[in-house]
């Protein structure tokens, strides 16, 4: 399974570099991979995330909004369980709002949230981060 998700990433990898166009980069996401003793408390902070982004960030057709948030989640894989994190924005300048808003957020009203995100990082895939899409419906 581990060599078909690493031939995977680099077809997909290539294939991007390859056939890049012109459109901005707008999008930010990752995928985590969770031991299954951590599940509970990872899958509560995301939700508590995506809570911060809905009640602060504009959305939809809004200047500077989101439009969409999706976070998925797997079955167990041996220990774990992975998750895949999207955001998309319409434009740069969305994008650019979600990251004001995080600097503006991460040490005030939303300190608290923000300190529980450590396993952001601490779960994060290497090199997964998602910075493009390549195929998106929305109705």
């Amino acid at each position: 399974m581990k060599k078909f998700l690493l031939i995977a990433a680099c077809i997909i990898g290539f294939g991007q570099a390859g056939f890049a166009s012109d459109i901005p980069t707008t999008n930010w996401g990752a995928v985590l991979k969770v031991p299954l003793s951590k599940v509970g408390s990872v899958e509560k902070g995301l939700v508590e995330w995506g809570n911060w982004i809905k009640e602060t960030h504009p959305m939809g057709d809004e200047a500077l909004g989101l439009d969409s948030l999706t976070i998925t989640k797997g079955n167990p894989i041996g220990d774990h369980v992975y998750y895949v994190i999207v955001e998309r924005y319409d434009t740069t300048e969305g994008l650019k709002n979600h990251q004001s808003l995080f600097r503006r957020d991460v040490s005030g009203n939303y300190a608290s949230m923000f300190s529980k995100l450590g396993f952001m990082s601490a779960y994060r895939v290497g090199g997964s981060e998602q910075v493009k899409t390549l195929f998106s419906i929305v109705p």
